[in-house]
């Protein structure tokens, strides 16, 4: 079964609970022992449409949490059968 992820209980550790940079992103979807690839979220984005980020400066971009959980829970939807069969 797929969890629902609520941004209460979401691993985040800056004071923005809405917003997640880069790193912290990559924590919000892989954990703390294996966070994602940042590479990943590029490719996410160019292949699955991951959310874009907002751009606030060169170096800072923040993804929106609900976006985030959006984009989890159509993916969890559309592999329902994958996941069974995954088990």
């Amino acid at each position: 079964g797929f969890m629902p992820l609520t941004t209460n209980s979401a691993p985040i550790n800056n004071q923005t609970s809405g917003y997640l940079n880069k790193s912290s992103l990559c924590v919000f979807l892989g954990g703390k022992e294996k966070p994602l690839g940042k590479s990943t979220i590029n490719d996410w984005m160019k292949e699955k449409g991951f959310p874009k980020p907002i751009r606030l400066s060169q170096t800072l971009a923040l993804w929106r949490v609900s976006e985030v959980v959006q984009w989890v829970e159509a993916q969890a939807s559309a592999n329902d059968d994958y996941l069974e069969e995954a088990k």
